[in-house]
């Protein structure tokens, strides 16, 4: 009998929280498609029901498996003030010593850059399209869309937030590297503060506007 839609979906979506899992808890050159599949608790034949290539796999985990993007999607809509505060939080949590091992095993992003940078196109091109969901995520206020907010955004404001996720990312990558160790720590630390500093600023919100018919300033006048 064909498999439903809903289920094809849905072990599609096993296989690929799978490979997220494995590809960066081993790297995407060194796992293998069986080893994916294990972990699914799906037989190696299934693969090619769902992919055409542990390359095609890699597209979709870099495209769409992304524990960063779901911490910050994850905020509850508040007042602007309550907003940076939890923005703020999650970068603080993403970033604290303590929390290295477990955001290391959910961030492609930290986890999995080189091996995206070492991809064919199509799979850097998923990377890339994350990549604005991020630093949309991280511009956007409550009740806007992330990719609206990325649009939207003048460019100074939008490099602004690349910069804050990237420090980030680029942290978190470097300290798996340094950890264990004081090393690691202190470079967390150190990044964690940069970044708290540029929260603020970026989600001040928007200059009050001038409302509309309003006389010129006095001085004007003639």
């Amino acid at each position: 009998m064909p498999l439903s839609k809903q289920h094809k979906a849905a072990t599609r979506e096993r296989i690929v929280a799978s490979a997220g899992r494995v590809f960066r808890a081993r790297g995407a050159q060194e796992a293998s498609v069986a080893a994916v599949m294990a972990d699914a608790g799906l037989t190696h034949g299934g693969f090619y029901a769902h992919f055409a290539s542990k390359q095609d796999l890699l597209r979709e985990v870099l495209t769409h498996d992304h524990g960063f993007i779901r911490l910050l999607a994850r905020r509850t809509p508040a007042p602007l003030p309550k907003w940076r505060a939890q923005t703020a939080r999650v970068f603080a949590d993403y970033l604290h010593p303590d929390h290295l091992a477990e955001v290391g095993a959910g961030c492609s992003f930290a986890a999995l850059t080189g091996d995206a940078a070492r991809a064919a196109e199509p799979v850097r091109a998923g990377y890339r399209q994350a990549w604005e969901r991020l630093v949309g995520e991280v511009l956007r206020g409550p009740g806007q869309e992330a990719l609206a907010a990325y649009a939207a955004a003048p460019g100074a404001r939008r490099e602004r937030a690349a910069a804050l996720a990237g420090m980030a990312i680029g942290a978190v990558s470097l300290a798996r590297v340094l950890a264990p160790g004081e090393a690691a720590a202190a470079l967390l630390r150190g990044v964690a503060a940069h970044v708290a500093a540029g929260i603020g600023p970026l989600l001040a919100g928007p200059e009050p506007a001038r409302a509309a018919g309003r006389s010129a300033p006095a001085a004007r006048r003639r």
